[in-house]
């Protein structure tokens, strides 16, 4: 008797097994086709050097990606978008081969673009010390090119944008959104009178109630359902809509309560290049959104996700070393420690450059001693770049990495970390502020613009959403399980 219990058991765990529904999920594939760069080229050497992303080594990092999956066999797997490194034809055309690849072997793929991938004015080919204009791709190349992959006769598609509805795997509907801007982008390649690029993003509000009814007819069937989409739906830390604007989807809000509203409580983004999982709310329902890191950059991450029922399971793998390179984790840490001095950069003359509008701006209001002058900094740039060095650079490569490799609640140095990224903010605004009015400002900043800091560092590095609200949460970024 206890045997034909112990073999009626593991039938029914087989039987549980082979109801599971698999998933995988790569985005920021970012691949550049080998025949778009020279031998020996020094134009292409001096563009990987300035990328935080793997650049040469991006299509073994793929293929290396697509040897692990042929092993894992998952159902199905997703890609939500910048399948390409500038949005390159060649580029697009040996992406395909390996989706192809995958194909022959039983695994499904579906895809959508990312604002790397159509239409891109900075597409190059490298050669021995030069670029040149590399073909790309128009929206309508693009359909055709991933037909099989989610724009074929198998799916529905918008009439309003490259969105679509596919069910890969019986009784999964897989929401394709397309949250691009790339028909805004200008070449002057192609006759346009001025070259644009836009990297943000946004979803049509034709194509948000089309998504809407589908997933509502796809409940209504009782059918799981689960959205992907380029750009971040929801904040995965406080303040990164106003922050990072280019980053999570215009209108987000309303996006997500429509989704949540049509019966989605589950998505995959990208674009960011960070592991993250938040869980946002509308009116006591939830919608957990998983990020995942570029494919090509540290930590080379890429999800299995495993449905069974009406729940969800994600785990984190990642690609740990290529054949050109057995080091590539710490080569890629140390590539992305390496680009924090001039993301630094970047930002700070950004925020001089705004601080300079707005005190010119309001000169006439204010009645300080110097006035508007007092705040005109950019003359004192490389000043307080030399001060943000002093002071911050070490802490925010080591945040920048906490990011990128998710759970940065688990970090063992994570409060220390966020003790030291506040002490040097402070220190970097004392030593900046105009002596004149140290009183007045160093009130201001200590009662209004240090706790709002204080706020996004805590909700970044203790992986915190709503941090500080009746609905603050925390999501394990590496494995999590959540209802469907």
């Amino acid at each position: 008797m206890l045997k034909r219990i112990l073999l009626f058991l593991l039938l029914v765990g087989a039987m549980q097994m082979s109801s599971a529904t698999k998933i995988a999920v790569l985005s920021d594939i970012h691949a550049l086709s080998p025949r778009l760069v020279e031998p020996e080229s020094s134009a292409f050497e001096k563009y990987a050097a300035a990328n935080m992303r793997m650049v040469k080594e991006s299509t073994e990092i793929f293929t290396t990606a697509i040897a692990q999956l042929l092993e894992e066999h998952p159902d199905v797997v997703l890609v939500p978008g910048d399948l390409t490194n500038n949005g390159e034809l060649l580029s697009h055309e040996w992406v395909v081969a390996q989706f192809e690849m995958l194909q022959r072997h039983g695994i499904k793929v579906l895809v959508v673009p990312g604002n790397h991938d159509i239409n891109n004015p900075y597409a190059k080919a490298f050669h021995a010390d030069h670029t040149t204009e590399a073909a790309t791709i128009t929206r309508e190349e693009f359909r055709r090119l991933y037909e099989p992959f989610g724009y074929g006769a198998h799916s529905i598609g918008d009439s309003a944008s490259l969105s679509y509805v596919a069910e890969p795997v019986d009784g999964l509907v897989v929401i394709g959104i397309d949250s691009n801007r790339d028909e805004e982008n200008r070449l002057k390649s192609r006759g346009d009178s001025i070259t644009t690029y836009h990297t943000a993003g946004r979803v049509k509000p034709a194509t948000l109630q089309w998504i809407a009814t589908q997933a509502r007819q796809a409940r209504a069937q009782g059918k799981r359902v689960v959205a992907m989409m380029h750009h971040h739906l929801v904040e995965h830390f406080d303040g990164e809509a106003r922050m990072l604007h280019q980053y999570v989807v215009a209108d987000w809000e309303e996006v997500r309560n429509t989704l949540l509203q049509a019966g989605v409580h589950v998505a995959f983004t990208g674009h960011l290049h960070i592991t993250d999982i938040a869980r946002d709310y509308n009116n006591g329902d939830s919608i957990t959104v998983v990020a995942t890191s570029s494919l090509s950059a540290y930590p080379f991450h890429y999800r299995i996700a495993t449905i069974e029922g009406d729940c969800m399971h994600v785990d984190t793998r990642r690609v740990s070393a290529v054949p050109s390179n057995p080091a590539l984790l710490a080569d890629g840490k140390a590539h992305v420690e390496d680009a924090v001095a001039g993301l630094m950069t970047g930002m700070m003359d950004r925020g001089l450059q705004k601080i300079d509008r707005i005190s010119k701006q309001y000169a006439s209001a204010m009645v300080l001693p110097g006035g508007a002058e007092l705040f005109t900094l950019l003359p004192r740039r490389q000043e307080i770049l030399n001060l943000c060095k002093q002071h911050l650079l070490p802490s925010a490569q080591a945040a920048m990495v906490a990011l990128y490799e998710g759970n940065e609640a688990n970090h063992p140095q994570s409060e220390q970390l966020i003790a030291n990224l506040e002490k040097g903010i402070n220190q970097v605004l004392l030593a900046v502020l105009p002596i004149e009015t140290s009183n007045f400002i160093h009130e201001f900043v200590q009662e209004n613009l240090l706790p709002q800091v204080h706020n996004v560092i805590r909700s970044m590095l203790q992986d915190r959403n709503h941090c500080g609200t009746p609905q603050e949460t925390i999501v394990n970024d590496h494995t999590a399980t959540f209802p469907l």
